[in-house]
């Protein structure tokens, strides 16, 4: 029997607006960004104050922050 995805809506806000896509459920952070052309290695994702690494697998509907990563000296 094939197993139906859910979709889920993340809200992104932060260093480069505010974004909202819809992706299937299990989709990870990486796959958010490359969703809304933000290239991951550039950025630094969090829910909640909560860091969250890139293979993060999304289950439901949320709102992440998105910071850019500056560098230099």
């Amino acid at each position: 029997m094939m197993q139906h995805l859910r979709a889920v809506l993340v809200r992104l806000s932060g260093d480069e607006g505010h974004h909202e896509v819809t992706l299937d459920e299990g989709a990870t952070v990486r796959d958010v960004l490359r969703a809304v052309n933000l290239l991951p290695s550039l950025y630094i994702v969090s829910h909640e104050a909560q860091v969250l690494p890139m293979s993060t697998e999304l289950t439901g509907d949320l709102t992440l922050k998105i910071t850019r990563i500056a560098s230099g000296g």
